[in-house]
Order: structure tokens, then sequence, then C-alpha cells
């Protein structure tokens, strides 16, 4: 098992900042084996994280500034050789000790539950000479302010003797002063209501995108139905899917974004979003 710092198809090279910090990937194998794969601890160099900015009499504070996101790549494998994984993972830092410190937390617990998911299922052994069965997982910002961060997950996995990979998305939001995890139910007044007008609105895009590929019919009995992959975007909240989910293979990763203007009426002032729809 190595860790792997050069360039890679879908994996930048791993750029280590901010706070010190555990990455440990699923410490059990598959059903099939009782094996425990090893754990890799990856440690920055010492350096501050981040220092909070203080005024002084007289003086305007210069604006609050943006996290600092760097990656790590994380590597494991099985060692029965059933599995492999890879994981380029974001690293927040430019925040206090104590910030970022939650929302690399809350990271670390988001991918090893996407790892989990994969090396906990009932993986086949590999014929002779073929390959494991694979994960790959990337992440994408898709914004990073003073008042948020959110950021993409991309998860592709391969069982051993299969045709093609399979894409699952997810993603998770941060209010960036404080570190707190957004929920999608804690930016409306209504999460009912706003469950029916994002069903609407991602149905319609959704169709006019895939057309004859689209097998959702519309319907969401809950926001839960869209609260696994969803990120902030200058133009609207965008919802992913994964393959297979929503329509045919071939249709990858299906996603929508819901322009600010049609959730305005739904979106809670005070929550993150309330400052996109003033």
């Amino acid at each position: 098992m190595t860790t792997v710092t050069g360039p890679r198809r879908r994996m930048a090279g791993a750029g280590l900042a901010g706070l010190a910090l555990l990455a440990a990937l699923a410490a059990g194998a598959c059903t099939k084996s009782s094996a425990t794969p090893r754990i890799i601890y990856v440690t920055p160099p010492p350096g501050p994280t981040g220092t909070p900015v203080t005024g002084s009499p007289g003086v305007t504070p210069a604006p609050a500034a943006s996290p600092t996101i760097t990656s790590i790549l994380i590597d494991s494998t099985a060692p029965d050789g059933r599995w492999k994984v890879t994981f380029k993972k974001p690293v927040i830092g430019g925040v206090s000790d104590t910030t970022a410190a939650a929302m690399n937390d809350a990271i670390t617990n988001q991918i090893n539950g996407y790892v989990d998911a994969f090396t906990k299922s009932d993986l086949p052994v590999p014929a002779k000479n073929a390959s494991p069965s694979t994960l790959e997982g990337d992440y994408s910002i898709s914004m990073n302010t003073a008042s948020i961060v959110s950021l993409r997950f991309s998860i592709l996995t391969m069982t051993s003797g299969g045709a093609h990979p399979v894409g699952t998305p997810g993603s998770i939001s941060f209010v960036a002063s404080t570190g707190k995890t957004i929920a999608l139910a804690d930016l409306f007044t209504d999460p009912a209501a706003a469950a029916a007008k994002i069903a609407a609105i991602t149905h319609a895009n959704l169709s006019t995108q895939l057309g004859g590929d689209l097998t959702w019919d519309g319907k969401a009995s809950s926001l839960d139905f869209f609260a696994k992959a969803w990120v902030f975007t200058p133009a609207g909240l965008d919802f992913y899917w994964p393959q297979g989910q929503l329509a045919s293979m071939a249709a990858g990763m299906p996603s929508a974004v819901v322009p600010w203007a049609e959730l305005k009426p739904l979106v809670k002032a005070s929550s993150p979003a309330g400052a996109f729809t003033k």
C-alpha cells in the first residue's frame, strides 16, 4: 500500500496545508474477508492554519478572507486484494483551528462513509490476473467565500470483472466562519413546499436535457430526495443524482440548477442562503 503523490488520471497531486489531519480510510474489509486494511496517517508540516483578524480602534478591518482549500491523496488496498481505494480529499485551512477542525472532521466522516459502503459490500474475489474492485474519489469546489464553503464529491466505483464504472455524486457545505455543516432543510421556511418546488424545476430541466433517457416521474416525497448531493452556486442550488437513479446509465450523473429567484419565497432569510435572495 502506498500513498500517491504524483499526478494521475482524475487525481491531482496532493497539497498539504492547514491543520494536522488524520486521514484514515475504512478500517473494515468487505464482508467476505476478516482482514483489516492498514490505516494511513497523513500529517501536514508544522505551520499556522490561519490567524483571526482583530481590529484596532479607528481602523476599518479588512474583509474576511476565504478559507484555503488544499488536498491530500489517500490510498488503501485490501490485504486480500479484493478492492483498492483512492480518494483526493480536501483539507480546509486559513481559518481558526477550531473552525478548520469542524470542517475537516466532517469531511473525513463523510468520505469514510463512502469508503465503508464500498469496502463492506459483497465484492467478488478477482479472477486470476483480474484487477480488484476499485473506488476512485475526487472533489471540486463549487463555492469558497468568507461566508460559505461548498464542495462536490465524485465517486467512481468498478466491480472486479465489470465493464464500466458507476458514478455517484456527493457534497458537503459549511458556514465558513464557524465550520457548521449546512443541511439542505436549514435553508427553507417550509421544507415540504421547497421539495415540491425543487422537484418541479429540476424535473423540467432534466426533461429538456435528457429527453427519453429520463425515467424519474418528477415526484419527491421530501427534501431527502435532493439532500445527498447539492451545492451552492452563484446562480442557484445545483442538485446531482447517482448514475442510473433518474435516467439510463448512459446519462451519467444528471444535474440541474434551481435559480435563486425561484427559491426566494421559500428561503429562510437568516439561513446561509438568505444573502442570495435579498
